[in-house]
């Protein structure tokens, strides 16, 4: 059954490169931070937007962070959007044809089966190709994890607020060789181009099929294409958080755990059960009451001077780190000086997670964080 209508995504085409459109995009935001009581075109004051959850009153210092972290890696940062463009998918790789790979897509389990079967496509090739070397080239979209895009899906936005951004390599096609379709768990790009050649006419046909997460708006998605050949898809976050949502040094996205009193405020205000722990240090897979499948469950030893403010939690590739950070202040005597004080734990899952999909709170001396797994019986 399709819960969601199918989306046609229209394709704006930019006169600029991927990196102009970024320095272009960074320095809007820096603008909008430095000056947030600056005029919009019509003369109203236009105030840098606070995200869409509650617990932030001073949201602009993370988008500082952020800002700095862009700034500090932004060579390597260039890399790394570039390296995880997703390639698409030759349709000819297809035993059954282009019809079963676009027809409508249901549950999240039939996204992740195409996901799995165009990794597989396009692995076959290129290890039969370098079998003898024994060497797998770095290939965007290709890993041992369909869901690895995740870890860096998320951004800001010039708006100031945290998007969902992908982006393909569509080079050699222009916006109207390509259709962008989003139902509700599933986005799919596909080009199709007419070529002639002293032998005559031939198509090009390619796709690439994404699972979309529940924490993005499905209906408000954008798509612009630079000119040297990268699509852009993006749209804003819309779950209403429960968690504060900062940023490391690296400008990585990663949300801070509730503390007890903030669990205990949302028990009786919002009917939100508080996670139990179970004693075992670690990631471990559970079943969810809530929906009978599985769910990841962590627990992490903390220090007890750490506060749940002084934490923050990241998703990696089939990782989950936890890192702390806190200015500590010595006294002796009539002398006085501060340190800081930190640490990072990094727990390997069995696949990778969305960030916002999960739920992370601090009890006592410990850290525990829960997330649903959609497909922890393959990847176990």
């Amino acid at each position: 059954m399709i819960s969601h209508i199918s989306r046609h995504i229209p394709i704006q085409k930019v006169v600029r490169t991927l990196e102009q459109c970024q320095k272009d995009m960074v320095s809007k935001l820096r603008h909008a931070v430095a000056d947030p009581s600056s005029k919009s075109p019509n003369g109203k004051e236009k105030s840098l937007p606070v995200h869409a959850h509650e617990g932030q009153p001073d949201w602009s210092k993370e988008v500082n962070k952020w800002i700095d972290g862009i700034d500090r890696t932004w060579n390597a940062e260039m890399r790394r959007m570039r390296n995880s463009l997703f390639p698409l998918v030759p349709v000819d790789l297809f035993d059954h044809g282009v019809h079963e790979l676009l027809a409508p897509y249901g549950d999240v389990s039939s996204i992740l089966d195409r996901m799995d079967r165009q990794m597989e496509a396009m692995r076959r090739p290129i290890e039969a190709m370098f079998d003898r070397q024994q060497l797998l080239p770095d290939v965007g979209g290709l890993s041992s994890d369909p869901l690895d895009y995740l870890k860096d899906a998320y951004e800001l936005g010039e708006d100031g607020r945290v998007h969902f951004k992908v982006r393909f390599n569509v080079e050699g096609y222009g916006p109207e060789d390509i259709q962008v379709n989003t139902s509700e768990h599933g986005l799919t790009v596909h080009a199709k181009k007419s070529v002639k050649d002293e032998t005559g006419a031939k198509t090009r046909e390619y796709f690439r099929t994404i699972y979309l997460p529940p924490s993005i708006d499905k209906d408000h998605f954008q798509a612009h294409m630079t000119e040297d050949g990268v699509l852009t898809l993006e749209t804003p976050v819309t779950t209403k958080l429960h968690n504060a949502v900062t940023f490391n040094r690296d400008h990585q996205l990663a949300l801070k755990p509730l503390s007890e009193a903030e669990v205990k405020q949302r028990e009786s205000t919002e009917h939100e059960l508080a996670l139990k722990p179970t004693g075992t240090v670690g990631p471990s897979v559970v079943k969810d009451e809530t929906t009978g499948g599985e769910k990841l469950h962590v627990e992490v030893p903390i220090e007890p001077e750490f506060t749940a403010d002084d934490l923050c939690v990241r998703m990696d590739a089939n990782r989950v780190v936890v890192s702390g950070r806190k200015q500590c202040v010595d006294e002796t005597g009539s002398s006085k000086g501060d340190h800081v004080k930190e640490f990072t734990r990094s727990y390997e899952i069995p696949e990778t997670v969305d960030t916002f999909s999960i739920n992370t709170q601090l009890h006592g001396n410990t850290l525990l964080v829960e997330a649903p797994l959609l497909h922890a019986t393959k990847s176990k």
